[in-house]
């Protein structure tokens, strides 16, 4: 959008993908917020000038907005605490339609447990049964990759080609998970 002339027809979608109102995509464009309301109603055809100082602004939003981690995350953080039984696991995996949680031992991360892994367990076990009410601690996985609030969603893409989800930290408190999922999702609606 650096070079190119919005289309008039698509400056309010635009502009509300932005978050822009009218009055504020008038301030920066140095226009009437009249004529941003007139151009979007189709009343009236822009002059080159005016339409190019619109596209300037919406590009300059376009830059300076950067989705962050904190804005695609899903939250609360639903996981399992160490103690829990491989059984109480797969339930809530099952209830939730999850495929991987985290690992708590009270509010810490201690690691992951995904269905792969149990599966796994059940495929070698000769009494699968058993294998269920064995502790979550004894077959935990490493932790989920964990990133800041504020890191750009960009950076997120190449965690996920290595790790099936990211865990968003604010201080020392989880505030949220990051699931290929949620970028899918968040990727559709920009």
């Amino acid at each position: 959008m650096s070079s190119a002339l919005i289309e008039p027809k698509q400056l309010k979608k635009v502009r509300t993908q932005l978050g822009y109102t009218q009055a504020r995509l008038a301030r920066e464009a140095g226009v009437s917020q009249s004529i941003v309301a007139k151009i979007e109603a189709g009343s009236v055809d822009p002059t080159y000038g005016t339409l190019a100082a619109i596209s300037k602004a919406l590009s300059s939003g376009t830059r300076d907005r950067v989705r962050k981690a904190g804005e695609v995350m899903s939250s609360p953080v639903v996981g399992v605490q160490e103690g829990a039984t491989l059984k109480e696991c797969a339930a809530l995996m099952k209830r939730k339609g999850f495929s991987q949680v985290p690992v708590f031992s009270g509010g810490r991360i201690v690691g992951t447990i995904t269905d792969s892994r149990v599966m796994d367990l059940l495929a070698a076990a000769p009494d699968p049964k058993k294998v269920l009410d064995e502790k979550v601690k004894d077959h935990v996985q490493p932790a989920f990759a964990v990133v800041g609030k504020d890191t750009p969603v960009d950076a997120l893409f190449s965690l996920f080609k290595h790790l099936p989800a990211v865990l968003v930290e604010s201080g020392e408190k989880v505030q949220g998970i990051v699931t290929k999922i949620d970028l899918m999702t968040a990727a559709g609606s920009e």
